[in-house]
């Protein structure tokens, strides 16, 4: 453990668990597994999309075969990956693929950690970490808080297997027989502030729950964290709901944007790219460019428009504008068919 930090977005910890500290750089790739699971929790986030279906997304891609996992992780630099669901081990085989495949592409160094509302027996823990698994985090259902059966003794096998092996649960209300479960384990503890989603606003709401006037986050779930669970005594990390948007998804992005992006793609401070768009008279378009000597590596066409960089396009616009040809800049996510965020008509 180390001295207690935080951070400008409000994270509190005494430890970080190595899954942690790479979402942290945004170089954790996401591997939703399947939206199958055994609960019901009036928590979960999950979207309709994903919820009881067994469908595969890394990060926002959806998955249809192992390249599209590994080419997602390519995309982003990723250095390790957080394996999650549902529930994941309702998918063991798939999953042990996944982690073998990851392990054989990107070599032993890349990390990989597991989210789990199940307590494994022996059995299985060997197997993930005969895979390559390197951290489980258990989840136990709020009707078991007050007394987490077998929870002490499964992070303690998880531990013998080779696993980093901790708790991960949501800021709800004072659990200290968790803590207790967590300590005896010397295991860690993540927390992460409860927040509102389209599924779970009318469960959080029951259960006497409100947003905050900013942002997603349920109000009082900080101050939970910080009465009951930041503790002496136990290795222990708060996560906060602002942390996912103000830091892992930009850095993802960024990460993202600097592997993938165009030589005529410029990247932003906040990981999005900006370019130049030719609609309409493509054919006429493309003559002026030649005409121009625009450098072909500064411009794509496809799709029924040509993407160029954007100095370029604000250039040539009057030359392209008398073509008939409809100009803009925009600013997107750099995804395939990524948000735009920002267009600019010329």
């Amino acid at each position: 453990m180390v001295e207690w930090q935080s951070d400008s977005v409000g994270s509190i910890y005494n430890y970080l668990p190595p899954g942690c500290l790479i979402c942290r750089q945004g170089a954790g790739l996401v591997l939703f597994v399947t939206g199958r699971c055994e609960r019901s929790c009036f928590y979960c986030p999950i979207s309709e999309e994903r919820r009881g279906q067994d469908v595969v997304f890394a990060d926002e891609q959806p998955v249809q075969k192992m390249e599209d996992i590994l080419e997602e992780a390519r995309a982003i630099g990723a250095l390790g990956t957080g394996i999650t669901g549902g529930e994941p081990l309702l998918r063991l085989d798939y999953v042990l693929e996944c982690v073998t495949a990851l392990k054989l592409e990107f070599g032993p160094e890349h990390h990989i950690h597991l989210y789990s509302g199940i307590l494994p027996k022996k059995g299985v823990l060997e197997k993930l970490k005969q895979a390559g698994l390197d951290e489980i985090r258990f989840h136990p259902p709020v009707s078991e808080w007050s007394n987490p059966a077998g929870l002490k003794e499964a992070l303690q096998e998880a531990k013998a297997s080779g696993l980093e092996a901790g708790v991960e649960i949501p800021a709800l209300w004072s659990a200290p027989k968790i803590v207790e479960a967590v300590r005896d384990a010397d295991a860690f503890l993540n927390l992460n502030e409860l927040e509102f989603s389209e599924t779970n606003f009318a469960g959080l709401i029951d259960a006497g729950f409100l947003p905050e006037d900013l942002g997603c986050a349920a109000n009082g779930s900080e101050d939970v964290a910080k009465e009951h669970f930041l503790k002496e005594g136990i290795k222990v990390h708060f996560c906060p709901s602002r942390f996912k948007d103000a830091v892992q998804l930009r850095e993802r992005l960024r990460r993202r944007a600097d592997h993938t992006a165009r030589p005529f793609d410029y990247v932003s401070s906040e990981g999005t790219i900006i370019h130049g768009i030719i609609e309409g008279d493509l054919e006429k378009a493309l003559q002026i460019l030649g005409d121009l000597e625009v450098p072909v590596e500064m411009y794509s066409c496809r799709d029924g428009k040509i993407d160029i960089a954007a100095s370029i396009l604000e250039d040539i616009s009057e030359e392209l504008k008398c073509a008939r040809c409809i100009l803009s800049i925009i600013e997107k996510y750099p995804l395939e068919n990524g948000l735009v965020v920002d267009r600019i008509p010329l």
